[in-house]
């Protein structure tokens, strides 16, 4: 909501300059570069701000009289230029603030229908007090004076939108000094000042409430993550334990006929199946959860004969470095964090690098990069006695090193996680 530091200071700059030269009521003014350049500024953050889409009739103004001063300045006639570059910034502001309660309603609109949505599947009250969207409050009438007022007054709002607040002060100054040929011109930039500073302040206001409501959908997510998890757990103890129970019916049947003991091992191994897919069900919630506590994906992995096989790309690390990318850790705090959570046998971190270089360097950045790993586990959770660290130097290629792709999938940290028998 808050213009940038440069675009502050040009402004700033425009408004503390008029107001210099009316308090001081010269007859000749100097050239208006300071109100050409907030006006530059304020057309330009109201394209940013996608006023083409959302408010597009003030952007359109704006960009006529930035044009209309810079001609009206290179054909000397300062007074004129000053004017229209002071009406192009205040229309360019109130574009900008326009088309950001566009966005920041749709935004409102949505995290609201998240937050519900979640709070419904929770079994939760909805929170009291979020009807009401501060964008929708309605400008007060009176004068622009009374109007600054009333937003001072405010609870909510007196303290927002300073800046706005500021040019819409200096404005009402303007108005005030304004000769009767300049006062209608004056007064219609009073208005529009003192419309920027209101919708200003309303939208700074929905953006806290936005803010608030990104936090609390993120929380609720993860709240009905963790639900979906204890839910998962208890459903795995009780098919274990329902198992168990089959099969001791099943040794107790063990002496009756041939027909009856293969009807109970059928459905000891139904029983079996059932206790694998929840314990299926519980890693996946449990990576899921992961995944949402860290921020981040879990590795690409496999399977194959030594157990499920995470593979972190070269491009994890910095060229020739052993520090993770902030990425690239994420991932691997996520699958720390899942690694934690289910049960598993031993891990092992194992660095490669391609065959460029000197075998001993490669080797010594291969065993630091593994170990790099191995303490990020670590750090989110997994037993140290259960994870070892080691580097491969080039020796275990998996694609031709002649190429720039083969190196590419040659440089890579394997996470060996041994099947738990």
């Amino acid at each position: 909501m808050h213009p940038s530091f440069a675009q502050f200071r040009h402004a700033l700059h425009a408004l503390l300059a008029g107001g210099m030269l009316i308090l001081a009521g010269c007859a000749t003014l100097p050239p208006p570069t300071a109100e050409l350049d907030a006006a530059r500024q304020a057309v330009a953050g109201a394209e940013a701000a996608d006023a083409e889409q959302y408010a597009a009739q003030e952007l359109d103004a704006a960009r006529r009289e930035l044009q209309a001063a810079q001609s009206a300045m290179e054909r000397r006639r300062d007074a004129d230029a000053r004017a229209l570059a002071l009406s192009a910034a205040a229309d360019g502001d109130l574009a900008r603030v326009r088309s950001r309660t566009q966005t920041t309603r749709s935004a409102l609109i949505q995290l609201r229908a998240d937050v519900d949505g979640l709070r419904a599947q929770l079994q939760m009250e909805r929170a009291a007090g979020t009807a009401t969207i501060p964008l929708d409050t309605p400008a007060p009438a009176g004068t622009p004076a009374q109007r600054l007022q009333a937003l001072d007054a405010d609870p909510v709002l007196g303290s927002l939108a300073q800046f706005e607040r500021l040019q819409a002060r200096q404005a009402i100054a303007a108005q005030a000094a304004a000769g009767r040929s300049a006062q209608q011109a004056a007064a219609a930039l009073a208005q529009r000042r003192i419309e920027v500073a209101e919708q200003a302040a309303r939208v700074e206001a929905a953006r806290r409430e936005v803010d608030r409501l990104e936090r609390e959908r993120s929380d609720l997510r993860v709240e009905a993550s963790r639900r979906d998890a204890e839910r998962a757990r208890a459903e795995a103890d009780r098919l274990r334990l329902q198992a168990q129970l089959q099969a001791e019916e099943a040794q107790r049947q063990q002496a009756r006929t041939e027909q009856a003991e293969a009807a109970l091992d059928g459905a000891v191994a139904v029983q079996q199946g059932k206790a694998e897919a929840a314990r299926a069900r519980e890693a996946a919630l449990a990576r899921k959860e992961a995944e949402l506590t860290a921020g981040a994906a879990l590795p690409p992995s496999r399977r194959d004969a030594r157990g499920d096989i995470f593979t972190l790309a070269g491009s994890a690390f910095a060229s020739g470095q052993a520090e993770l990318t902030p990425e690239a850790g994420a991932s691997i705090r996520a699958l720390g964090i899942y690694l934690a959570a289910i049960p598993g046998g031993a891990i092992q971190v194992v660095g490669h690098t391609d065959s460029q270089g000197a075998a001993a360097a490669n080797q010594t950045l291969s065993d630091r990069r593994a170990q790099q790993v191995r303490a990020t586990l670590v750090a989110a959770g997994v037993a140290r006695t259960r994870v070892s660290a080691s580097g491969a130097g080039a020796t275990q290629p998996v694609a031709d090193n002649g190429s720039a792709a083969g190196r590419a999938k040659n440089r890579r940290v394997e996470i060996i996680v041994s099947t738990n028998n």
